[in-house]
This record gives structure tokens, sequence and C-alpha cells, in this order.
């Protein structure tokens, strides 16, 4: 576990941007789905068998001190 901060403003945001531009697209994969929306558009359709069950992990309410924006 590591502390989230928000670094908005500070010496190396600019730094910390850039190499998220440059990081996202590794991070993509057919395992990984963005937000809930599209979990919905993922699992529509899908036929769900007794004992199945479909779960959304969504961690960003976690982080409540990180702004949205």
């Amino acid at each position: 576990m590591r502390p989230i901060l928000s670094a908005t403003g500070t010496y190396n945001y600019a730094l910390a941007e850039w190499l998220d531009a440059k990081l996202k697209p590794l991070s993509k994969n057919e395992h990984a789905i963005t937000d809930i929306f599209a979990f919905t558009n993922e699992v529509c359709g899908v036929e769900i068998n007794p004992g199945e069950t479909l779960v959304s992990h969504d961690v960003s309410s976690l982080f409540m001190n990180v702004p949205l924006d």
C-alpha cells in the first residue's frame, strides 16, 4: 500500500503528466476496463449461469481526499 496524494501545482506536476501520457498506453490490455460504463457495455447481453456472479470493483470511491479533476 502507498499513500495517494494530490500533486496538483507542485514542482514536478508537469513531469508526472508527461510520464502518465507515456505509461498509460502500456497498461491497457484486454483484461482491464476503464470505468463502469465500459463494464456495462462489455457485459450487456452476456448470459449469466446459476452460481456465477458479476463483480465491479470501483476503487475511485476509496480515495476520497484526491480531487476528481
